[in-house]
């Protein structure tokens, strides 16, 4: 991953189901995707195109360097040589962790599993985990959300092997690691401050299963014609409405808890406005000015996302087959 600051995030990172009509799992390739630089985005011929014979992609199934769809991943590029293009971006190191008492627990009980769960090799994070438990994993940033301006992933979602009941996603929120939301509302978890970049949703997986949206706020936005079964590879930006074209507050005095329960803040909390986009692997779907013109774009998703007093945990999540707390 890597963040154009001021702050912006940049990663790539997919989600990839193995197995047979009795077991799914899903993989995730986490690591450092680059801002590209004029250099970066001239055709580069890679030596072999499978994901395995390629260091960065290692742990992937099929073929990355270049994918079916002709563009290479990002993880094609190793992170040591491939040049950070802005200035004011920089790679996050995406180290795994286990937040069980902020991710694990809450969506899955005792019973969810991290540890063991997940594996690395070079820049890809790979998560497992069948339609019959739960499995996350986190990484942890350190940064504000009002100081990311940008964030972007490669995505994937291999065809014809996930559950049609599989509730995958890629997403985050804002929490500190000790305390109880109840008590501490201002700096953890609740349904105003969350974004989910990519979700499966629970049910058939049929036709538009597959979308961007905010837990409890904004605008959702289904992508059209991508399936849970059928898969996808896509990439997803995210970016700041720095102007505030979208109109939102400056501040809200309380959030939502799981069942739209409203919980005081105890001290209002700065919002920002957010868009989210996908388009085809391989580079940022927008930057800068032309995330502008994004913004119009009826496929955009958006929302007016509570910055809380705590740093942004992304986390790779499959809670399994017929999952039904969100």
């Amino acid at each position: 991953m890597s963040l154009r600051t001021g702050r912006a995030m940049f990663l790539p990172i997919g989600l990839l189901c193995l197995g047979s009509a009795h077991r799914a799992a899903a993989q995730a390739a986490l690591g450092r995707f680059l801002a590209p630089s004029n250099e970066s985005l001239a055709p580069k011929t890679f030596a072999r195109k499978e994901c395995s014979e390629n260091p960065g992609c290692a742990g992937l199934g099929g073929d990355c360097c270049p994918a079916g769809t002709g563009m290479a991943l990002a993880c094609c590029w190793d992170a040591q040589t491939h040049p950070a293009a802005l200035p004011d971006s920089r790679a996050l190191a995406m180290v795994p962790s286990c937040d069980h008492l902020n991710v694990g627990f809450p969506n899955c009980g005792d019973a969810v599993k991290c540890e063991g769960e997940y594996s690395e090799s070079g820049s890809t994070r790979t998560l497992k985990a069948t339609s019959d438990h739960c499995a996350y994993v986190t990484f942890k940033t350190g940064l504000s959300l009002d100081q990311v301006l940008q964030l972007d992933a490669d995505t994937f979602i291999t065809p014809g092997t996930c559950s049609q009941q599989d509730n995958l996603a890629f997403w985050f929120f804002q929490t500190i690691g000790t305390g109880i939301a109840e008590e501490e509302p201002s700096s953890h978890w609740d349904a105003l401050s969350e974004v989910d970049l990519f979700e499966t949703y629970i049910g058939p997986g049929g036709v538009n299963s597959i979308n961007t949206n905010f837990a409890a706020t904004g605008l959702h936005m289904q992508w059209k014609n991508f399936t849970i079964v059928g898969g996808m590879r896509q990439h997803i930006t995210m970016w700041q409405d720095v102007e505030n074209a979208a109109g939102c507050p400056a501040t809200r005095q309380a959030g939502m808890l799981t069942g739209l329960t409203t919980i005081e803040y105890g001290t209002p909390l700065p919002v920002v406005s957010v868009f989210a986009a996908h388009c085809a692997p391989g580079a940022p779907c927008c930057t800068r000015d032309s995330c502008k013109q994004l913004q119009s774009d009826p496929n955009t998703a958006r929302a007016c996302i509570t910055v809380k007093d705590a740093p942004v945990l992304l986390s790779l999540s499959n809670w399994g087959a017929g999952h039904r707390v969100t």
